[in-house]
């Protein structure tokens, strides 16, 4: 690389503020925690980490791990390369390229996350291969596993709309283009609801059982402090670290909301 060319790589580099980065597209199907706990580490430890890559609209196209792994640290700004895409579908492939070559691979549920991404964005099947790099009988069969992942998505949607929301057979088939004869077959069969009441009741049983032990550890860390068997300091480290572990679940699960919306976009 020429001296010129390394100035101007240098000068793509901007610092920009974390809430400004727009996340909502998701390459991977989850991020791996394990990995995002240890670039925390490696930040904490005062090394520098590759800067993430993002659109001129502040869309990430690589480094969601390394986002985390900022805010983990409690860090507001992050070093980002600015990189021109000509559309949606170059910044899906872009993302997958940068992770096939990076330490943590996609994995085969995030390799047929990305195809139905560019699915839905009308490209084609021949074309998607050539953007992820992939050899083209290992792009259809990813092709074809989403492609039928998807009918079964229909056609349990129009169960649905039959059993739960009061749809005919003929327009439930319709609206979700599933075979009538097929949509038949599956009611013929017995369905379980999903249950999302009992959800909803586990999950606060859950809140509420652990609310209960932290408020329980609070109260023995004021009891503590006042036998004057800990320190000052040694009870608010603990207050500290509860409200980070906090801080983390809330934004595990908004993580996990943003996947959520970003796959009832599609």
């Amino acid at each position: 690389m020429t001296a010129a060319a390394r100035r101007s790589e240098r000068e793509e580099l901007v610092s920009v503020l974390i809430s400004d980065l727009n996340k909502n597209l998701f390459v991977r199907q989850e991020l791996d925690q394990n990995h995002v706990l240890y670039l925390a580490e490696l930040i904490e430890a005062g090394v520098v980490l590759n800067p993430i890559e993002i659109t001129p609209d502040m869309a990430v196209i690589d480094g969601r791990h390394r986002i985390e792994a900022a805010e983990l640290n409690s860090q507001v700004e992050i070093k980002a390369r600015i990189i021109s895409i000509s559309d949606e579908s170059e910044l899906v492939a872009r993302a997958y390229r940068a992770n096939v070559g990076g330490a943590l691979p996609p994995t085969q549920e995030d390799t047929e996350h990305t195809v139905l991404l560019l699915l839905d964005r009308g490209v084609a099947k021949k074309r998607i291969g050539e953007l992820l790099g992939l050899p083209a009988a290992l792009a259809r069969k990813y092709i074809n596993s989403v492609q039928s992942k998807l009918n079964r998505q229909r056609l349990q949607r129009a169960v649905l709309a039959v059993t739960e929301g009061g749809l005919t057979v003929a327009k439930a088939a319709e609206q979700y283009a599933v075979e009538p004869a097929q949509l038949k077959e599956a009611l013929s069969g017995k369905k379980k609801k999903w249950g999302i009441s009992e959800i909803k009741l586990a999950l606060s049983n859950q809140y509420r059982a652990s609310s209960k032990r932290n408020s329980s550890i609070c109260k023995k860390m004021i009891e503590k402090f006042e036998d004057g068997d800990v320190t000052a300091k040694q009870a608010m480290s603990i207050f500290n670290h509860l409200e980070h572990l906090q801080r983390r679940s809330a934004r595990l699960v908004a993580d996990w909301k943003k996947r959520f919306e970003a796959k009832t976009q599609i």
